[in-house]
């Protein structure tokens, strides 16, 4: 059994609800506007601008989570787009489980109708990292999270199966830096590492830091120096030295436990 009998899917029928549903859903969410002719998703996403692909699939993403539009039309189309990442991960552990299909499938279903599309993050790394992540746990293999690179094998999974043009402007290794760091603190919040609060408060203190402080400064500031921790400070209504203290704390707490590919996103921002 595949993955997409797991699901119950088809391609000529999820493909002919894409179609069908398409014009009713690019009313609810316009930036799924950018995909004008439906029936070629395929070929344009391997085409179109990495940004662009990305806010239609969250798009998608908003219509199928049951915190968004609840439309369990666009999770199956989302779960279909996704199918070339479940069948890598299918072939990956096929070795582990014989029903390994059936647990990527389950998991996927819950991925897709959780997805945390308000997240900055690209969106289909993103599922594509907890995705794999999940079957893991399931499959008691908890080392093979730490160990094998899970976030750098996500984006590797989708970026084999959907070539993309880079798009003129966009320093695509930042990029990469943010989905990673965004990665780690997603999984510390999820292992109680560090708690919401101290999520918002890094993302924070990283993009006053990545600011230049004034008109024709170029270069972004120390992480923990005081200029960033006082800019920090003034909106969180604390002090700065607070704000030094809690973001040590926290990248220390996540440094001491991640894997190494997990602490390297760390190292780069600290």
């Amino acid at each position: 059994m595949s993955v997409m009998q797991a699901m119950g899917l088809e391609n000529e029928q999820v493909l002919a609800l894409l179609v069908e549903r398409w014009p009713g859903w690019c009313r609810q969410v316009p930036d799924l506007g950018l995909l004008a002719e439906p029936a070629n998703i395929d070929a344009w996403r391997r085409a179109a601008p990495a940004a662009q692909v990305d806010l239609v699939l969250r798009g998608l993403a908003q219509l199928a989570a049951e915190d968004g539009g609840d439309d369990l039309d666009a999770a199956r189309v989302l779960a279909w787009l996704l199918m070339p990442v479940a069948v890598r991960l299918s072939a990956e552990l096929v070795e582990f489980d014989p029903d390994i299909d059936e647990h990527i499938a389950a998991c996927l279903w819950i991925e897709v109708r959780t997805a945390r599309w308000r997240s900055r993050a690209r969106l289909t790394s993103n599922l594509a990292w907890r995705l794999r992540r999940q079957v893991c746990i399931e499959l008691g293999d908890r080392a093979r999270i730490d160990t094998h690179r899970d976030r750098t094998l996500a984006r590797t999974l989708i970026d084999d199966e959907i070539a993309r043009t880079e798009q003129a402007g966009v320093d695509l290794h930042e990029l990469d830096v943010r989905d990673e760091l965004l990665a780690v603190l997603e999984w510390g919040r999820d292992q109680e590492l560090i708690t919401e609060a101290d999520c918002q408060l890094l993302v924070d203190v990283v993009a006053a830091a990545d600011t230049p402080s004034g008109p024709g400064c170029r270069h972004s500031a120390a992480l923990l120096g005081d200029e960033v921790s006082d800019r920090v400070a003034a909106r969180w209504g604390v002090s700065g030295r607070t704000v030094r203290r809690h973001a040590r704390r926290s990248i220390t707490a996540l440094a001491g436990a991640v894997g190494e590919g997990q602490a390297a996103a760390l190292r780069r921002i600290a």
